[in-house]
């Protein structure tokens, strides 16, 4: 595991909260920081950021210590050595769609991460 610089990540991504099928939609960066503004101190050590590469990067906490500067506090993006296989992002993506009441989920397929955000876009919509 290795911490991330912002330009690593491919965007757009998906933010996946463990106790939650909901997927977060991030289109760009400032997307992931306003969501980890908002977060924070919520996030657990098992959610996960999935890029439009594949690549997981946990999202750890920072310890919730009082910083004069807000960005001290921001969670960090621990690089994952292993991908996310597409077949569990179509599974992600199918929960995702049962979570927010769309029907036919067993129908949503897509042969590319990069697709699979942008059905993940289109059901927030």
């Amino acid at each position: 595991m290795t911490q991330v610089r912002m330009a690593d990540i491919q965007w757009p991504a998906v933010v996946k909260l463990t106790q939650n099928d909901e997927l977060l939609y991030l289109a760009h960066q400032r997307d992931w920081l306003e969501l980890a503004c908002l977060y924070q101190h919520q996030f657990i050590d098992t959610d996960l950021l999935l890029d439009s590469l594949g690549n997981q990067y946990l999202i750890r906490a920072t310890p919730t210590t009082i910083h004069e500067d807000p960005i001290g506090e921001l969670p960090n993006l621990l690089k994952q050595e292993q991908k996310l296989s597409l077949i569990d992002f179509i599974k992600w993506v199918q929960k995702h769609a049962n979570a927010i009441g769309q029907c036919c989920v067993a129908k949503l397929a897509f042969t590319t991460f990069a697709q699979g955000m942008e059905i993940v876009h289109s059901l927030d919509d």
